[in-house]
């Protein structure tokens, strides 16, 4: 059965978006979205990669443009500002 993964929005993200996600290190499925999908909706986008402890929402659009990651077909992710690496052991509990 293949696992359904949805974005903060209620937007369903392709299989292999999520996967290459995962495998990239994202924290968590739910920061993972359409390219320019949170400024229809009024909200920041939270990081998702290079997290120490959990996602934080970017406060500007010009800061969450300059850590934005492509992960194909118009889908993007946003690495954490003040994040230095990967949360260790706990890399990937959120999938």
């Amino acid at each position: 059965m293949e696992t359904r993964y949805e974005n903060e929005f209620g937007t369903e993200i392709p299989e292999h978006i999520a996967k290459k996600g995962k495998e990239m290190g994202c924290y968590k499925p739910a920061y993972i979205y359409i390219d320019g999908e949170w400024m229809k909706h009024g909200k920041f986008p939270a990081s998702n990669l290079n997290i120490k402890e959990k996602s934080q929402r970017f406060r500007d659009a010009a800061s969450a443009e300059a850590h934005k990651v492509n992960l194909g077909d118009g889908w993007v992710v946003f690495k954490s500002p003040s994040g230095s690496g990967t949360r260790g052991s706990k890399k990937n509990d959120i999938w």
